[in-house]
């Protein structure tokens, strides 16, 4: 897969983003990680609106401040970030749950004890870090059957979880963010996810992987 070393900087960036608490400090190395995306993604507005921190230090506090509006709480958070959410009657640890659950498992990881008790196996941080284990074996793979074979499993993880509810949570950020970088993170998500299918369709040489996705 061509760009594979770019989806990884991706979803390196986006699982920091719902896994490690934005600070001054580790601003730099978010934005050193965009220096290898495609130029799409590079020179999107959440990206350019991210970059203002450098700036305007205390932009931080206001995107941490609604992140915790949107994502966290202490009030049902405006945008969910759980896939359950969205299908399991408006309930987290549902079947959603069990089945992601499933795919960590099938690639031999678990989440600590300590990680679920913060947040089931369907938050978004996980299903992103999970993408990104995907993306860095298949670099690291001995030859080209472990690659697709790992390409496969990703495609299939998208093609089962994220593709089916990254949209709806997107929707969420767009309607109830008030800060142009969370308004505009809905649509970069899913122009990364769009990206990531193609990619995949052309890598696999398989145009139906995706075909029984949702509309």
């Amino acid at each position: 897969m061509r760009n594979l070393k770019q989806s990884l900087c991706v979803e390196d960036f986006l699982r920091q983003v719902f896994l490690v608490p934005l600070t001054g400090e580790n601003l730099d190395e978010l934005l050193n990680l965009t220096q290898d995306f495609a130029p799409k993604l590079k020179e999107h507005k959440f990206i350019l609106e991210f970059a203002e921190c450098k700036s305007e230090p205390s932009l931080i506090d206001e995107i941490r401040y609604e992140f915790n509006k949107l994502f966290v709480g202490p009030k049902r958070p405006k945008a969910e970030p759980y896939e359950s959410v969205y299908f399991d009657y408006q309930t987290m640890f549902g079947a959603k749950t069990m089945q992601v659950r499933s795919f960590y498992e099938s690639s031999g990881l678990k989440l600590e004890d300590a990680q679920l008790d913060k947040f089931p196996d369907d938050f978004i941080g996980y299903e992103l870090q999970y993408l990104y284990f995907l993306s860095f074996s298949a670099l690291k793979a001995e030859d080209e059957a472990k690659f697709n074979e790992i390409l496969r499993k990703k495609a299939e993880f998208i093609a089962a979880h994220p593709s089916q509810w990254f949209c709806k949570f997107a929707a969420r950020c767009d309607e109830h963010a008030n800060l142009d970088v969370w308004k505009s993170f809905g649509n970069f998500l899913n122009l990364y996810l769009n990206s990531e299918m193609d990619a995949l369709k052309s890598a696999l040489k398989d145009p139906e992987i995706f075909k029984n996705l949702k509309e």
